[in-house]
């Protein structure tokens, strides 16, 4: 699959998809952050799915389906490996081992969206705000996130003045640091202290779906 695909820069607020357009592309995150948000068209949009070096954008193209259900932008820059749909449809079909695994990703997507949505409704801002940034700690790797109270603010959904006093009392605790559009990650435990369950919910899912390893032996044949 390497062989076909292209290693590519995602900069920063890069939109590589929008919600009901065909995707042309798919991308496999090395390095990078991307945020699937509902349709931006209205007045508010909060993200529904991120995904980073354990995940695709295009699973459900790759197996068939032409439309993309969401927004998806680059939140945090890198690379992707990027390789054309059609040819990631032919070796979908052509190993079954590959199609299964787009298929447990977007398990693991509906998973996470129907998550996020029950969170968005549920939990504090400070809770949401908590796995925000463990998730994207998560998936970029680094402690370091470029992002301003005006880009978390449409990822949840929520008044920029409200993030401003969420990220301020976290940077009070000394669990971050904030300045110029960047997040500085000083106490991880301290997250997780105030992250809801949904965090921890979504580690057991990817791990539970995506690393048994079991369900890609072919069956038995009968003889």
């Amino acid at each position: 699959m390497l062989s076909q695909a292209k290693l590519v820069e995602l900069d920063e607020a890069a939109p590589l998809a929008r919600a009901g357009q065909a995707l042309t592309h798919a991308y496999f995150p090395t390095d990078c952050l991307i945020s699937l948000l509902t349709h931006r068209v209205q007045p508010r949009c909060f993200e529904v799915g991120q995904l980073g070096y354990e995940g695709v954008l295009g699973a459900g193209s790759a197996l068939g389906v032409s439309a993309c259900a969401f927004d998806a932008v680059v939140i945090g820059a890198g690379r992707a490996w990027q390789i054309d749909l059609q040819r990631l449809r032919a070796l979908c079909q052509a190993s079954r081992t590959l199609s299964l695994l787009m298929t447990r990703f977007l398990y693991f997507e509906l998973s996470q969206m129907g998550a996020l949505a029950a969170c968005a409704h549920f939990h504090s801002l400070e809770q949401r705000l908590a796995r925000f940034l463990l998730m994207s700690l998560d998936r970029l790797r680094v402690p370091d996130l470029r992002m301003t109270h005006e880009a978390l603010s449409l990822i949840l959904g929520v008044r920029r003045a409200s993030v401003t006093l969420a990220a301020g009392e976290f940077q009070q605790r000394g669990w971050i640091q904030y300045s110029r559009g960047h997040m500085l990650v000083l106490n991880r435990a301290g997250l997780l202290s105030t992250v809801c369950a949904c965090y921890g919910q979504d580690l057991s899912t990817y791990e539970q779906v995506m690393q048994d390893v079991d369900w890609v032996k072919p069956p038995r044949t009968r003889r």
